[in-house]
């Protein structure tokens, strides 16, 4: 199987596809893409996925063998974070994750800027160049500062909320915002931490991959709320007390009564934006939003 070009980078199997090899050619075609635009600094973060931290630091040594200014994002992190990332340095951005896939596979996601989707079919992979440098970036923090900040006023009542991450990057960003939060929500956190195979299933919150979740809520009595992420953290699974799916257009319409006004964008299978707090999705305020109005 080859990469085959995405609506925002490329995607591949892993050893077959998506090999070091074909990473670097990726990540010279669009460094040189980002120089012909005049673009000086790139971002580089990465999932949960097996490898994607060397993948992700081959790509930023490709990266900055070309002249750019190049910070590698530390440990899996969620998109979120990494769109965050994206706006706070005012820099463009490469992103290693397989998204909702299973395990084998693996991607890349290119931003030419906060929020600005280059096509994998608008880039030619390049022979890469001598590995350069680049620098860590720990971005952790201060993303959390600008999600409390976001949610600040939203009026969250007491009731146990579970939370599936399926072992992929978001586990324990939505606890630690609640702390900042003084929130008065009991959070039971599955799968939280990192782990390479998604604990065998595909990391997609879909009723068929949250079989744990769903037991506990059909035991749960209101006010309770299921949630889950996908493998990235871009996308938001909502379940009601009894194991039903909350279905998006209703979620949708949630949000927008939580949101008191401010815009909210669907963009398909959970994936929701707030202009006015992100240019990526984040499934971290959908649920904060929603605990509001669904405990």
């Amino acid at each position: 199987m080859e990469l085959v070009a995405t609506q925002d980078g490329f995607v591949g199997e892993m050893a077959r596809g998506f090999t070091f090899q074909a990473l670097g050619e990726v990540a010279a075609g669009f460094g040189k893409r980002l120089q012909a635009e005049g673009i000086p600094r790139v971002v580089v973060g990465h999932d949960a996925r097996f490898l994607a931290r060397e993948m992700a630091e081959h790509a930023a040594g490709v990266l900055g063998g070309l002249g750019l200014e190049v910070h590698l994002l530390q440990g899996p992190a969620p998109l979120p974070l990494f769109g965050f990332a994206l706006r706070a340095k005012e820099a463009a951005g490469l992103y290693l994750t397989g998204s909702r896939r299973p395990f084998a596979f693996q991607g890349v996601k290119l931003r030419l800027g906060p929020g600005r989707l280059l096509p994998g079919k608008e880039v030619a992979p390049a022979p890469p160049p001598p590995p350069g440098p680049f620098a860590p970036l720990e971005a952790r923090r201060d993303y959390l500062d600008h999600l409390r900040k976001s949610a600040q006023g939203l009026a969250l009542k007491r009731g146990v909320v579970y939370l599936d991450a399926m072992g992929g990057a978001g586990g324990g960003i939505l606890g630690q915002v609640l702390k900042r939060l003084e929130a008065p929500v009991e959070l039971r956190e599955l799968h939280p931490l990192p782990h390479p195979l998604f604990y065998g299933v595909a990391p997609d919150p879909r009723p068929e991959h949250l079989r744990t979740l769903r037991l506990l809520l059909r035991e749960a009595k209101p006010p309770a709320l299921g949630l889950a992420l996908d493998g990235d953290a871009d996308r938001l699974g909502v379940y009601l007390p009894g194991g039903e799916a909350l279905p998006g257009d209703q979620a949708l319409a949630r949000l927008r009564e939580a949101a008191q006004g401010r815009e909210v964008e669907a963009l398909g299978e959970g994936a929701y934006r707030f202009p006015w707090h992100l240019e990526e999705p984040d499934p971290f305020l959908a649920a904060l939003l929603l605990m509001g109005v669904l405990l």
